[in-house]
């Protein structure tokens, strides 16, 4: 077997990890800041992919990723008040909540753009098609890991040096605590769900191109983030990136050595991960 048969699915693993490591982020960020998990991130991944659609064939594609995050971003401050009522009380009410909210969306966006898969196209700098020696690489792949790492570099200062990311973090650690210094909790826990709601439609902006998308596939989005979340840590933002890389790759790996079995790789890891680590093998102890 040759060496040079994996590159192509390595690359296209490792995009399609960083894809699933923004849907992912934005699901852990509300996981760890609310405590509330979000079934209705599939649906807002759907819906920035098909403003994305609808902007691409506008003929503009840095405003179709732009407002695929930004349109999701707004929608989401609406979600966020909507779940406030239940707000610390059972996980199992928001749970039910977002969930119908899924299908509520799923069916709206089906009223406005139809049932039928829809996909769009890159600018034609992006079709190029790169060479490596006797592999050929689309360049929109090496596109969307640039550009995702670079959105992966922006969390990580935005929580790790500024002002709002350290109040996010403390809110995290010590609620009562960040609430007795008079910050407004409530509005910080808006713009976690906004900036968490606007990561999932960013993720379904960038792979429109890729591999099209309908309504009707929201809850299929949110299955596909399961196991990063699982080998990441539920709780665990910063183990988002590394588990979506894994996973990809393993999945890249197993599309060449295992063709049939392929899609089925995250889940297997993601159970051995749930008995030999439950907290997420990229989560400190303790944590």
């Amino acid at each position: 077997m040759n060496i040079t048969q994996f590159i192509v699915p390595v690359v296209t693993g490792i995009a399609t990890g960083m894809i699933t490591y923004l849907t992912a982020s934005g699901m852990s960020l509300i996981i760890s800041g609310m405590g509330t998990i979000n079934f209705g991130q599939g649906s807002f991944y759907i819906l920035g992919a098909l403003v994305s659609y609808m902007l691409t064939k506008a003929g503009s594609f840095p405003l179709a990723i732009g407002l695929g995050f930004f349109i999701p971003f707004l929608v989401g401050a609406l979600v966020e008040v909507s779940l406030r009522p239940v707000a610390g009380k059972d996980m199992m009410f928001t749970v039910m909540i977002t969930m119908g909210l899924t299908y509520i969306m799923q069916d709206m966006m089906e009223l406005y753009w139809g049932g039928l898969p829809k996909t769009s196209t890159v600018p034609q700098a992006l079709k190029k098609i790169l060479r490596v020696g006797d592999v050929f690489i689309p360049s929109y792949y090496v596109f969307i890991i640039v550009f995702s790492a670079v959105v992966a570099l922006a969390i990580w200062v935005i929580f790790e040096k500024t002002r709002l990311g350290i109040t996010f973090r403390a809110i995290i650690d010590d609620r009562p605590m960040v609430e007795s210094l008079g910050i407004n909790v409530g509005r910080m826990f808006t713009l976690m769900f906004m900036i968490g709601i606007g990561l999932g439609g960013l993720a379904g902006a960038l792979n429109i191109p890729i591999s099209g998308t309908a309504p009707q596939y929201a809850m299929s989005v949110f299955s596909n983030v399961i196991p990063v979340l699982i080998v990441g840590g539920m709780r665990n933002m910063k183990g988002a990136l590394p588990a979506a890389l894994l996973l990809g790759l393993l999945q890249g790996v197993a599309a060449v050595l295992t063709p049939r079995f392929y899609n089925i790789v995250p889940y297997v890891f993601m159970v051995i991960c749930l008995f030999i680590k439950p907290n997420g093998i990229f989560t400190k102890e303790g944590a």
